[in-house]
């Protein structure tokens, strides 16, 4: 199977996917064998517009639109990568990078508040405004040793814990709670 990146989410231009696109491309113009980009997302406009970037940038051979896929097709696009990258120029939390990290692949992420305040020190930044910056993260991604990229994924996996949607879920009703306990004072 040959190497490639996952990126999962929707298309939309903040999502920044054109300039990881453009990182792809650049990435392979000097590798010996090529690393492909799979980008897992629901079929829209956006996707048919991120198909005409992908022709226009010659990176045919190196993208891979899937369409959405199922949950268990997901958790082991993560897990085959070599890391899931998510150069998104705004967000409000970043599941993905968390599924990806449960799931034992590198997060490559924008450095961005929002993905620092959530990531913290499990996850790579590059600067999302520069497709040199995203390349150059993907290319140091592939040239991690094993020992290396172990380490960083047991990093991620022991971190993730610190998320769960049943703590969300009582964290929420407390809120909750709370809040109708003001009203009736």
């Amino acid at each position: 199977m040959s190497k490639y990146f996952i990126y999962t989410g929707n298309a939309y231009p903040h999502k920044n996917l054109n300039r990881l696109v453009e990182a792809v491309v650049s990435l392979n113009s000097d590798l010996e064998e090529p690393v492909v980009l799979k980008i897992a997302s629901s079929r829209s406009v956006f996707t048919e517009r991120l198909s005409g970037v992908v022709k226009k940038l010659g990176g045919e051979k190196y993208v891979e639109l899937l369409g959405l896929v199922s949950d268990s097709e997901l958790t082991g696009l993560y897990k085959n990568s070599v890391a899931l990258v998510f150069p998104s120029l705004s967000e409000g939390f970043g599941i993905p990078g968390i599924e990806a990290m449960e799931a034992g692949t590198l997060v490559l992420a924008s450095d961005i508040p929002v993905f620092r305040e959530v990531y913290g020190k499990a996850a790579t930044y590059f600067n999302p405004l520069d497709f040199s910056s995203i390349e150059s993260a993907m290319r140091d991604a592939l040239n991690l040793s094993g020992e290396e990229r172990s380490e960083k994924v047991e990093f991620g996996k022991k971190f993730v814990k610190r998320y769960s949607w049943a703590k969300m879920a009582k964290e929420t009703l407390k809120l909750y709670e709370s809040s109708v306990g003001l009203r009736q004072s």
